[in-house]
């Protein structure tokens, strides 16, 4: 990374310089930013907002690119690391075959692995994997071990997106008027009193 000095920077007092370049490159990694318009997302309400954006684009072997594309799915879907490993060993595959399937994948465990694979893994990790699989729709049975593939997950492009949008939250107010409601609900201290008085005599 270029070493910045402030005392011989290049100013630019009269303009910012980030309203005409919204691009920059740093290492491997290309980062975009920009502000966009867009729909609410309550379906109650037409108005837009204003949404930052900052797309980050790195560039990978396909053994990194792999790895790194299974980790953000592991993220998304909450994988365990039975099903990340079972998802890595399919996606392995599915891009060995990619010109021989027609949306599925073939995974059939013999001779201590998977289509002749051998693996650091017992045959009862890897169905606990697939089964995970299956329940987060990321694979669904076809026929015995054959496996519908999601589109979304398993593509044959050379490039993904992961999206992840975060806003504020607005519940503190929420929990202050929860609050509130509850001390309205509560007697007042002279109902309290009242109470004490009784208990004593």
């Amino acid at each position: 990374m270029k070493e910045v000095n402030l005392r011989q920077g290049r100013y630019s007092p009269f303009e910012n310089p980030f309203l005409n370049k919204s691009e920059f490159c740093i290492g491997n990694q290309t980062i975009k930013t920009h502000i966009t318009q867009q729909k609410s997302i309550d379906p109650n309400s037409n108005e837009t907002a204003n949404i930052a954006t900052i797309l980050i684009t790195e560039k990978e072997d396909k053994k990194s690119f792999i790895k790194i594309f299974a980790a953000g799915v592991q993220a998304i879907f909450n994988l365990s690391r039975t099903g990340y490993r079972a998802l890595i060993l399919a996606l392995q595959i599915y891009h060995a075959n990619q010109s021989n399937h027609d949306g599925s994948i073939t995974l059939i465990w013999y001779d201590g692995g998977v289509n002749g694979q051998k693996l650091d893994m017992t045959d009862r990790t890897f169905y606990i994997g697939i089964k995970e699989l299956i329940n987060k729709k990321i694979l669904q049975p076809k026929l015995p071990n054959q496996y519908w593939m999601n589109p979304a997950i398993f593509f044959k492009g050379n490039k993904i997106t992961f999206i992840k949008e975060y806003q504020i939250n607005s519940s503190p107010t929420k929990t202050k008027e929860k609050t509130n409601q509850v001390q309205q609900d509560l007697p007042d201290d002279g109902y309290q009193t009242d109470i004490e008085d009784f208990t004593n005599k």
